[in-house]
């Protein structure tokens, strides 16, 4: 009878362990209700707190290049002076110290109506890539999708034509970044990091970004 009281009690304990946890959890992986001070550019905001939010799983035009002024303008009017929802991912903070999160602005209670994902809907509107950075994946998949839709309609960043082709492209198995043969980005990539793309479609079909540096 004691030991069937001991193990029902030891069972008791591990689940209540098991939901602290879980509720610990959800605290720290979502911040609501957070004010939008202002808008840096298309996938970074500044709070009221004046902390810093870099989008995570998407980069949007940087400044002089083109659509810069559109991502900016679609994410200001979208979040500027609202409240929005932080998720986050793995890693909560870059080297920056900006703090990564999946941003999203929740329905009025009184009003009803969809949560509008930030993130998502720069993909969607062709005015952000998808960027994917380890360990910070959890919605990699579906930004791929929503990408391949845009790329499809050639709208936004995809309505650009290329510069220049490749005979081939070497793509980074850890950065899921490609880039031209001779970019020192590739010239420096690890042989088993690797991956070669035949064409500039191939690697945007295995959903892998063009680098920053080459423009491929």
């Amino acid at each position: 009878m004691k030991r069937k009281f001991l193990k029902s009690k030891w069972i008791f304990y591990l689940l209540f362990i098991l939901v602290v946890g879980l509720l610990l959890f959800l605290f720290y992986s979502r911040d609501e209700g957070w004010k939008v001070k202002n808008v840096k550019d298309g996938d970074t905001i500044i709070l009221g707190n004046d902390e810093e939010v870099r989008y995570i799983g998407v980069d949007t035009p940087e400044e002089a290049q083109p659509y810069f002024e559109e991502a900016k303008e679609a994410n200001r009017k979208m979040v500027e002076g609202k409240k929005v929802s932080l998720e986050y991912d793995e890693q909560k903070r870059d080297e920056y110290l900006r703090l990564l999160a999946y941003v999203k602005i929740l329905p009025d209670p009184t009003k009803g109506g969809e949560t509008l994902f930030v993130n998502a809907e720069l993909i969607k509107q062709g005015l952000a890539s998808v960027y994917s950075h380890r360990p910070n994946l959890e919605h990699r998949d579906y930004f791929c999708s929503l990408q391949n839709q845009a790329r499809k309609a050639k709208i936004g960043i995809w309505s650009i034509p290329v510069s220049e082709e490749e005979e081939y492209y070497l793509g980074n198995k850890r950065s899921f970044r490609f880039h031209r043969p001779n970019c020192k980005y590739a010239l420096q990539m690890a042989e088993g990091s690797k991956i070669v793309f035949q064409t500039r479609e191939e690697a945007l079909d295995s959903c892998y970004s063009p680098c920053r540096s080459c423009q491929p």
